[in-house]
């Protein structure tokens, strides 16, 4: 009991959060803004997200079998875009994180932290532009199986060449929902 103690407050003392097993936030969110193309323009440049590395990338299958992504991006023919999580767009043979996807009424820029529900799960979602999405990640990365969290606009579209502007926040501690800049606190 004691050393049950001794844990709950070395958690909650490390970091204002309320679950005294989680680990200790240390890697720090950023904000990313990328150009990149629509994935239906079949141009090489890259069409996804990988939000681990913070990059976009050309949606691949690896060595290993797995996806190098984990939301593809794409517009519609009335200019709306498509936010795509990998399960809806390959068939690989290790199984692709769960990529869950909401609407946020509040910017971007003030969007703070994740909600707990409203995710739809695996599935092809239409945004408009200046739209902010919350994405949350299930890639059993996380010892407790916590998710991972993000958040998501595309700033703007250029129907003639398909390239689209987003920026993305990716907090990469297991379980954190804090969409700000900055080492999380909870």
């Amino acid at each position: 009991m004691a050393l049950f103690a001794a844990l709950a407050v070395l958690g909650g003392s490390a970091c204002d959060q309320t679950d005294p097993f989680r680990g200790v936030a240390t890697s720090e969110n950023v904000i990313t803004g990328l150009g990149m193309a629509a994935l239906s323009t079949g141009t090489t440049a890259p069409t996804a997200l990988d939000f681990f590395l913070r990059t976009a990338v050309r949606p691949a299958v690896d060595g290993s079998g797995g996806a190098n992504f984990q939301l593809a991006l794409d517009v519609d023919a009335q200019g709306r875009v498509l936010l795509i999580p990998v399960a809806a767009l390959l068939n690989t043979r290790v199984a692709p994180p769960t990529v869950g996807l909401v609407r946020s009424s509040i910017a971007f820029d003030q969007l703070g932290r994740a909600p707990t529900s409203g995710f739809v799960t695996d599935s092809t979602v239409t945004a408009a532009v200046g739209e902010t999405w919350v994405v949350q990640i299930q890639a059993g990365l996380c010892t407790f199986r916590d998710p991972l969290y993000g958040k998501l606009v595309v700033d703007g579209v250029n129907q003639q060449t398909g390239r689209l502007a987003v920026r993305f926040l990716f907090n990469a501690n297991c379980g954190y929902r804090d969409l700000t800049e900055g080492v999380p606190r909870n």
